[in-house]
């Protein structure tokens, strides 16, 4: 269900230096990332209001990274039982793996949070593991279930409903004053690179996994 690309390497590569650079220059404090951020925040909290609030506080709570953990859990059940036994595993490492260079980049930047954030809202802000979790999510979807969809409409819809999601979880968090913009932006940077790492792994291992007992069968 993943094959070889050329591209992947490249692909790689830019999401790396993205990050990378975009991990620099929070930590140096460039103004022009702040600047960035301020003008971002302006726009997406222009319109506050009861509604907003509400709607922006129920989509940050079912993507907190505790329920991201639950629905991806769910996903690799249904995976397995389905027979696509080592996508349901790589699905638990694609989380489990992304949620630990999460760990280690929010405490090597150690980005304090806007100052209006709300008080469940601990922890350094830089990257946001609400977005990064939400990605994985949606990147299984599309990589493994999309595809196996009968109905072409039915799979651009849920990909397209999938990706609406990220977009609506990353408004969420700068609308709470949870993160700042370009901590959402880090997250789906981070989740790409991860991405693309966990997908040479496939790859390279997938096939041979087949011969494991606890993959028997499965559908690659």
């Amino acid at each position: 269900m993943i094959d070889k690309s050329r591209s992947r390497p490249v692909k790689f590569v830019i999401a790396v230096i993205l990050f990378a650079y975009l991990s620099y220059f929070i930590s140096a404090g460039a103004i022009g990332i702040d600047l960035l951020d301020a003008g971002v925040t302006s726009v997406v909290t222009m319109s506050t209001n009861g509604f907003f609030t509400g709607l922006f506080t129920v989509i940050s709570w079912l993507a907190s990274p505790g329920r991201d953990i639950l629905w991806m859990i769910i996903l690799a059940f249904l995976l397995y039982g389905f027979k696509y036994k080592i996508q349901a595993f790589w699905a638990l490492a694609l989380l489990a793996g992304g949620n630990i260079l999460a760990f280690v980049f929010k405490h090597l930047v150690a980005r304090a949070r806007p100052i209006g954030h709300l008080a469940q809202d601990t922890g350094y802000s830089y990257p946001s593991g609400h977005v990064l979790g939400t990605f994985m999510l949606v990147m299984v979807i599309t990589i493994f279930i999309v595809p196996e969809l009968p109905n072409y409409r039915l799979a651009d819809t849920l990909e397209a409903v999938s990706v609406i999601w990220l977009v609506l979880v990353m408004l969420s968090r700068v609308y709470l004053q949870a993160h700042y913009p370009t901590d959402t932006l880090g997250a789906v940077l981070l989740g790409w690179w991860w991405l693309e790492v966990m997908e040479w792994l496939y790859v390279l291992y997938a096939r041979k996994l087949l011969k494991w007992q606890l993959f028997y069968r499965s559908y690659l």
